[in-house]
């Protein structure tokens, strides 16, 4: 595919056409969803974390879908690493209209944190983000894969063009924002356009018609939980930081255990709207602790059983 087409999404403002690209492509680029002061203000942060963190030994490189040499480095749970994370990339009002469009009025927050990948680091594997939702079957029909038999390497791989089955609906959207420049050089996200409707997964090195945005700082590249994306190879020589807000559905488990993650500190200066998102709140009666239909979950830390 020619990364050069004009019909492809572009940098763009209008929710319209933010939410036209998305269910068209699968994929939209919200320019700039972070700008001057906030802008300047989340990286600089980002980076002194980043940096504390490699200082004391602490950086986490961990990834399910790297294929190449990896050396990039993951900082995790932002939620608890500076509010302004939480002010300027959860609450943004340019890509939170997208993720409502996509996802509908209730949504939880899955994830929060930096892919920043440092010069020589290899190429991510292609992937699905909602990879671990069961494929729709007819009555009677076996399925291919059970849930609880479901693993990353154990998929049922595909080509991109669009299903002419029926597909699961998207339940997981990726607001990537680029803290820093993004290009081919540095590793910019690689994307499969109109992906999402194949129903299927792509080879984790299989070569198909991508396309490789090149943004700017501040621009958020989003996309749908059944878009074919990656991280490119970093042969720059500076970093590219990137960071994910990820949300999901109200009924699914989330990428990072808020409840049980989130710094005692941090939970005390949550707002009410904040702890819905971060999943302390109950939905129709799911992740209660006692009681289905009470608005939000007590913590069992410090308390002892009832006993007969």
């Amino acid at each position: 595919m020619n990364a050069n087409r004009t019909d492809l999404p572009q940098p763009a403002t209008d929710p319209a056409q933010l939410t036209r690209d998305m269910d068209t492509w699968g994929y939209c680029l919200a320019a700039g969803a972070l700008k001057g002061d906030v802008l300047a203000a989340v990286r600089e942060r980002l980076l002194e974390q980043a940096a504390a963190e490699r200082a004391q030994g602490v950086t986490r490189q961990d990834s399910p879908v790297e294929i190449g040499e990896m050396k990039n480095q993951w900082v995790r749970i932002l939620s608890n690493k500076g509010r302004i994370f939480i002010d300027a990339l959860v609450h943004n009002p340019v890509t939170r209209p997208v993720v409502h469009h996509l996802l509908g009025e209730e949504v939880l927050l899955s994830g929060l944190d930096c892919h920043l990948t440092w010069p020589d680091n290899g190429p991510m594997g292609l992937h699905i983000d909602q990879w671990w939702l069961p494929h729709p079957v007819m009555p009677g029909e076996t399925p291919a894969l059970k849930a609880g038999d479901i693993r990353r390497s154990r998929q049922t791989f595909g080509t991109p063009e669009p299903s002419t089955g029926a597909i699961n609906p998207p339940v997981v959207i990726n607001v990537f924002y680029a803290a820093t420049d993004f290009t081919r050089a540095n590793g910019a996200t690689r994307l499969i356009p109109g992906s999402h409707l194949s129903g299927a997964h792509p080879e984790p090195r299989g070569a198909y018609g991508e396309v490789q945005p090149e943004v700017p700082a501040g621009t958020a590249v989003i996309w749908d939980g059944r878009t074919w994306h990656a991280a490119g190879a970093n042969d720059s020589d500076g970093p590219r930081a990137g960071i994910s807000a990820y949300f999901c559905g109200p009924q699914f488990r989330q990428l990072v255990n808020f409840p049980y993650g989130t710094r005692p500190d941090v939970l005390a200066g949550l707002t009410e709207a904040d702890r819905r998102l971060f999943g302390y709140a109950i939905w129709e009666g799911i992740g209660n602790t006692g009681g289905a239909m009470s608005g939000e979950a007590e913590s069992g830390i410090g308390k002892t059983g009832v006993l007969p």
